[in-house]
């Protein structure tokens, strides 16, 4: 759900002002986020299966990815993303592609970007900066539950989007 609204929320996104300075002042580290490490899917939806997956990397800088695919047409999203300290301060980029990487959603140079603003033992708190200016979305875990929050801006107004994720043993394979 998450990928679609950001899809749906990137013309309006595109069509903001450039804004590069970052959100506020973060008091979180990389290790605070590896809450979210490991494979993660929502299955709620009929005919789309949504997988996250995020590992800790050298440097305990995290690397993700995701999907959203429909079980019955080509259709879908993949996600590509990264976090890194950048000026002391864990930074996020997202970039999307449709399901045949074919085509990217972003501008090659231009992928969206948010900050950790909050961390908490349980949650992580991301702001976007650039374009996404006035956007925010949160990682809640709870167990062997992963929930998103997501506050996007789409035409001027706002849109929340929420996906909720369990935890998904790393050799099981799709079999929708």
């Amino acid at each position: 759900m998450r990928l679609k609204l950001c899809l749906l929320a990137l013309p309006a996104l595109l069509s903001s002002p450039l804004v590069t300075e970052p959100a506020a002042a973060a008091s979180c580290a990389l290790a605070d986020l590896q809450l979210m490490a490991g494979t993660w899917r929502d299955n709620e939806e009929a005919n789309v299966l949504t997988e996250e997956r995020w590992v800790v990397g050298p440097g305990g800088r995290m690397i993700g990815s995701s999907w959203r695919l429909h079980s019955d047409t080509d259709g879908g999203v993949l996600e590509s993303m990264t976090i890194v300290l950048e000026n002391g301060v864990p930074t996020m980029r997202i970039r999307h592609f449709d399901s045949t990487l074919a085509n990217a959603r972003e501008e090659k140079d231009a992928p969206m970007v948010f900050v950790a603003s909050k961390c908490g033992d349980d949650n992580v708190v991301l702001d976007g900066t650039g374009l996404q200016t006035g956007e925010h979305f949160t990682y809640t875990r709870d167990g062997d539950s992963l929930t998103f929050v997501g506050n996007f801006i789409h035409d001027g107004k706002p849109v929340r989007a929420e996906a909720h994720f369990d935890k998904w043993p790393e050799d099981v394979s799709v079999k929708k």
